[in-house]
């Protein structure tokens, strides 16, 4: 039987530390099961490993991007995405600062999907963040974003995270890499130049 699939076509997990049900107690994660996690997905061929993001969530979840961290030095192959990351809860200047930080560990294998979250009120309670605003702390966030990876000079003034003039480097690897060379914006809710969801609606 012939699969009529593109021949781009790739294939994830979406997990490294994880709490498997039923269970009982309290669960605590062990360094030790996200190398043997992330070693056996590389080992089956998959093409990449996802994390989700949550800061108070139905179940234990731990960090999207220390986890990467983590999977990147168990695999050199594997891309490393998150899906979603809660862009919203957090300032985007920090969250720039870390993801260009792992798309240089891991030498440009990291996806950065972004969502606007708002099924669990407790993530927004323990960020201090009205969820009436987390559509435009989104499409701000992105904007940002995307002014901070460019390594060149930058200002914004916008209603959430305006800031003066000034450079973030280096640029992320894929936007920036090595020659400097500045590639075509990411589509919206992605980054740096790959995208989970392209075509993800600006708010």
């Amino acid at each position: 039987m012939t699969l009529q699939l593109d021949e781009h076509l790739q294939f994830g997990v979406q997990t490294i530390h994880r709490r498997t049900e039923p269970a009982v107690g309290l669960w605590l994660p062990e360094a030790d099961d996200g190398r043997a996690m992330v070693e056996l997905i590389d080992r089956l061929g998959y093409d990449s490993i996802w994390v989700g993001d949550h800061l108070s969530f139905a179940i234990p979840i731990l960090d999207p991007f220390i986890q990467l961290a983590q999977a990147a030095t168990y695999s050199s192959r594997l891309a490393l995405g998150v899906g979603v990351y809660l862009l919203p809860l957090r300032h985007p200047g920090p969250v720039a600062k870390q993801v260009a930080t792992l798309d240089h560990l891991s030498d440009g294998r990291l996806i950065l999907g972004v969502g606007v979250g708002g099924e669990f009120k407790t993530d927004f309670q323990v960020a201090g963040i009205d969820p009436s605003e987390r559509g435009s702390r989104l499409s701000e966030g992105i904007e940002v974003l995307r002014k901070l990876w460019s390594g060149e000079a930058v200002a914004h003034d916008g209603q959430h995270f305006p800031f003066p003039e000034l450079t973030m480097t280096p640029p992320t690897r894929q936007l920036g890499g090595p020659s400097g060379v500045v590639a075509a914006p990411p589509p919206p809710c992605a980054g740096p130049a790959k995208s989970a969801m392209a075509g993800c609606p600006t708010w």
